[in-house]
């Protein structure tokens, strides 16, 4: 009864609700373009994880989305507002590929050296940003943001100009070395891929799944237990959670707010330069392309998930492979029914719009009936100004969760 009651509340709850909203206007949208709006999410699930080439590409689409949205989450649990993981992963990218590309020596040398590359790089970029708060008090929310069009750009310079590989039809770099690559999970032209195909056959979708997708997943695994165990488990855990939802607080009991931004910053720059390395050495994408994290929009989808999970880790999981199936649907939808994929970005829009209003339209309506009753501000702690960032948003998740 307890479990049933908990699912209800969550059901209940703005998440799904505005989830199920937004997908009854993407069919207002199918309708207006003539197609069935049945026949249209048949169509999405079905390319999604209808086929185990589906659910290998989901999965796939999922690990740099749900790898980015962890990286974000780490900064906002804090309370410190990181906008700026695209340039962060962007950066990492190009530093680890670089070294991935051009650095000779043997895969075991050269695999770990373009991630401590990537995750350094995406580290310093993000610690710039620290520095900067707490120096001479720029807020993180505005540099993070602004620092993502110099990394854009010089990535862009250098890969165009520096880069680039004459021969490729795309302004992209070398390929990186067959053995420096991350393979997918079981080889396609292994012998044990070769047994999958005979044995399950050539589309079930275990064989699917272990031939099409790479060891970034398995990762991301480890990335995600860990952020869990960081958040139970330890000091830094315990004492970003208690910044995020009271940072006044945390500094009266003892903890300076300045180096933990820094140890903020650092962690989720990192991560983030990490998960943009291995979108380039994992396969199949293998080389350095201009102006791909911003046409794969991997960044600002993390964003979505993470908000949308309330920066918890479990939900960016499930949040991120909610959204890599609708654009992996979209896409197949597109190919069957010549929809356009871009219904993938209106359905993730209404989402967060939807989960806005359900979220901001009851507080609003309290504080107007309290102003017309004679309180004109019923909560004066909700306008206070955190020390470690402006306006932490999960500061005013908890003060919903306590009302």
């Amino acid at each position: 009864m307890k479990t049933l009651n908990s699912v209800g509340r969550w059901l209940a709850s703005p998440v799904p609700i505005s989830v199920v909203l937004a997908l009854v206007i993407g069919a207002c949208f199918m309708l207006i373009a003539g197609v069935d709006p049945v026949s249209g999410y048949v169509a999405m699930v079905n390319g999604s994880f209808g086929t185990g080439a589906g659910i290998a590409s989901t999965l796939q689409r999922a690990v740099p989305i749900i790898g980015i949205g962890i990286a974000i989450a780490v900064a906002f649990r804090a309370g410190v507002l990181n906008l700026g993981t695209e340039g962060q992963a962007g950066l990492g990218a190009l530093a680890g590929g670089i070294v991935a590309i051009y650095v000779p020596g043997p895969a075991v040398l050269i695999v770990p050296l373009a991630f401590i590359a990537a995750i350094a790089v995406g580290a310093l970029w993000g610690l710039i940003t620290a520095v900067l708060q707490n120096l001479l008090g720029v807020p993180i929310l505005l540099s993070t943001l602004l620092l993502n069009y110099p990394a854009r750009y010089f990535s862009s310079w250098l890969i165009r100009y520096k880069l680039d590989e004459p021969t490729s039809d795309l302004v992209a770099s070398e390929q990186v070395r067959p053995e420096i690559q991350l393979s997918m999970l079981v080889p396609r032209d292994s012998g044990f891929a070769e047994t999958l195909r005979n044995t399950l056959g050539a589309t079930n979708p275990v064989t699917m799944v272990l031939t099409g997708v790479n060891w970034s997943i398995v990762v991301l695994i480890l990335v995600v237990l860990g952020a869990i165990f960081v958040n139970r488990r330890t000091r830094y855990g315990f004492e970003s959670g208690l910044a995020g939802q009271n940072a006044e607080f945390v500094r009266y009991s003892g903890v300076k707010p300045g180096p933990l931004v820094l140890r903020t910053m650092a962690i989720s720059g990192g991560l983030a330069g990490m998960f943009g390395m291995m979108l380039i050495i994992g396969a199949p994408s293998t080389r350095l392309i201009e102006g791909y994290f911003i046409q794969t929009n991997f960044a600002w989808t993390a964003l979505l998930v993470t908000l949308l999970a309330l920066y918890r880790p479990v939900g960016i999981v499930i949040a991120g492979l909610f959204f890599a199936a609708i654009m992996v649907g979209s896409d197949a939808m597109g190919r069957e029914l010549g929809l356009s994929p871009q219904i993938a970005a209106v359905i993730q829009a209404l989402v967060i719009i939807l989960l806005a209003f359900r979220v901001a339209l009851p507080r609003f309506g309290k504080r107007k009936a309290a102003e017309i009753g004679g309180d004109p501000d019923p909560d004066p702690g909700e306008h206070s100004t955190p020390v470690l960032a402006p306006a932490s948003p999960a500061s005013a998740v908890s003060k919903g969760d306590e009302r």
